[in-house]
């Protein structure tokens, strides 16, 4: 059961959490995609999804 935040700026950072999450995999595809034909842009893909997924771990809400 989700628990709806009482606070809108919660809501507000949870989007951008998921949206960010949603993001990841997306960024890492299309490095997969372009590596054998851009292998520097590849790179800059995969370093800006380790960078989001760093970034969530680190800002990451305490667990109850």
């Amino acid at each position: 059961m989700d628990i709806t935040p009482a606070d809108p700026r919660d809501q507000h950072i949870a989007q951008l959490r998921a949206a960010l999450e949603r993001a990841v995999p997306e960024l890492a595809f299309a490095a997969g995609q372009l590596a054998a034909d851009d292998e520097a842009q590849a790179e800059r893909l995969l370093a800006a999804a380790d960078h989001l997924t760093a970034t969530l771990e680190r800002t990451a809400p305490p667990q109850a």
